[in-house]
């Protein structure tokens, strides 16, 4: 095993060890394929060498042939004489290469004919230097020499041809060798890069999706797992500034709400001021005898007059207050009736006594969601809706229930100007508006959207210029509330 080094422990580790191993393997195959070429190299030269032998054995027996004929010619005895010295030469110079460029293979059988050749060619010698020279002797010694020369010029042939063979078995195995060990390093490492990768790629997906990053696996690289410390980081702080977006944008829309909220609040007030002061005139014509006192029954009913004011002044401002409040994302069940009226009730002095909201939404249809955010949503589209329509026109609101899809569609329709085909594919980016400059900041539907999208749920415009507008808002239902209330909660 090798040791638990931090650079094994990172991927840029993994792959320089990587490469300097492969490097030391491919000089050491380069090594020893200089050193087979080399070998081989001396072999080709060896071959010659032993057919020049065998040419020398030859030449010998022509001039011993030459001298038998011509017995009187000197010169074939001095040539035979120096062939007979040139071939035990070579033989000699031919087992020195051969031992050094094979080495001394035992079974060949060559070093033995190697050595009977030489001790031939020395019994050739003494029986041509001998006086008489015994002709019948020499040339059986010559035959002998003859076939000793073919029978060991054919065993180092066969030798060195099994050498080059196995040298080149030898090259063809270093070098599978070598790509096997580059394979199953790149499988190595590849398979690290891969899971890094993965581990990153789910990492993100969950930041995209506003979930927490999953745990890392467990042999994961450094280098990774510093990626998704930052996407963590990253993650943590997106959703901080999203939040404060969204705080932002909340702020925003409480400016444009408090007007219409004092003048809803200036009724019940009045008519608590009118209730007191009634109540205070009877009581004081009373004690001037101008008129009877007022009875129990009489001051009861003016005094729950005012109770019910005041109840209607509260709930004004405690709708302001839920509204204003900031919460964590929290999902429950909740009825979309209520969240409906709680959000045309905050905003219908906004809109103008000359747009008139019809509400169709099925009561006790139950859906699971955080009512606060999905009523910042509903705000948010009559509001635009209500711009849209220069304080005139209608907006209707619908909902209905797809059990197919297992989802309930909420529609905002309005009869406003419309928006433009170019346009319509932009409405949810952030910061992209059609109103004129300082009106809007272009990021209610973008943060509208992000809302819906937290909820597992799509917002979808559609739109004709001229024709109005229609928001079409589809959260999952009851049946999917265990689904959705996990996700929402990690």
């Amino acid at each position: 095993m090798l040791p638990h080094f931090s650079v094994w422990h990172t991927i840029r580790g993994k792959i320089a060890l990587g490469t300097s191993l492969f490097l030391a393997m491919l000089l050491l195959l380069g090594g020893i394929a200089w050193y087979d070429l080399e070998r081989i190299d001396r072999a080709t030269r060896l071959i010659d060498m032993v057919d020049d032998l065998r040419s020398d054995v030859l030449e010998m027996r022509r001039y011993e042939k030459n001298l038998q004929l011509f017995s009187g010619r000197k010169g074939d005895l001095v040539a035979l004489r120096s062939f007979v010295d040139l071939a035990r030469d070579r033989a000699t110079s031919v087992g020195q290469d051969y031992n050094a460029a094979m080495g001394r293979r035992v079974g060949d059988g060559a070093h033995h004919n190697l050595d009977l050749l030489l001790e031939g060619i020395g019994v050739y010698e003494a029986l041509l230097n001998a006086v008489p020279t015994d002709g019948a002797a020499l040339t059986d010694q010559g035959q002998r020499l003859s076939e000793l020369a073919d029978s060991a010029v054919r065993r180092m042939r066969q030798g060195i041809f099994t050498a080059v063979g196995d040298l080149r078995t030898q090259l063809l195995g270093a070098i599978a060798a070598l790509l096997a060990c580059g394979v199953a390093f790149a499988w190595h490492i590849g398979r690290h890069i891969m899971r890094a990768l993965g581990a990153i790629e789910n990492a993100a997906r969950s930041v995209g999706a506003g979930q927490p990053l999953p745990p890392p696996p467990a042999q994961l690289e450094e280098e990774a797992r510093h990626v998704l410390q930052t996407l963590d980081g990253m993650a943590v702080e997106l959703e901080k500034r999203h939040a404060l977006l969204l705080q932002e944008k909340k702020l925003a829309s409480l400016g444009v709400l408090t007007s219409g909220v004092a003048h809803q609040l200036n009724n019940p007030l009045n008519n608590i001021s009118v209730g007191c002061q009634l109540l205070g005139e009877d009581v004081n014509d009373a004690r001037q005898g101008l008129r009877p006192m007022p009875t129990a029954d009489d001051v009861t009913a003016q005094l729950n007059e005012i109770q019910a004011e005041v109840v209607r002044a509260r709930d004004i401002v405690r709708g302001l207050l839920d509204f204003a409040r900031d919460r964590p994302f929290t999902v429950a069940q909740h009825d979309l009736a209520g969240v409906v009226r709680r959000a045309v009730a905050l905003v219908r002095h906004d809109m103008g006594a000359a747009v008139r909201i019809v509400e169709d939404v099925p009561a006790g249809l139950q859906l699971p969601m955080d009512a606060q955010r999905i009523q910042e949503v509903l705000i948010n589209l009559l509001l635009n809706a209500s711009q849209a329509m220069n304080g005139s026109g209608e907006v209707h609101i619908s909902a209905r229930v797809d059990e197919s899809a297992g989802m309930a569609e909420l529609r905002v329709r309005d009869t406003g100007k419309g928006i433009a085909p170019e346009h319509l594919g932009r409405v949810f980016d952030p910061f992209f508006s059609l109103k004129p400059v300082g009106e809007g900041t272009g990021l209610g539907l973008s943060i509208a959207f992000g809302i819906v999208g937290k909820h597992k749920g799509t917002l979808e415009a559609q739109s004709e210029l001229g024709q109005g507008a229609c928001f079409t808002l589809r959260l999952p239902l009851a049946a999917r509330r265990d689904a959705n209330v996990s996700g929402a909660e990690s």
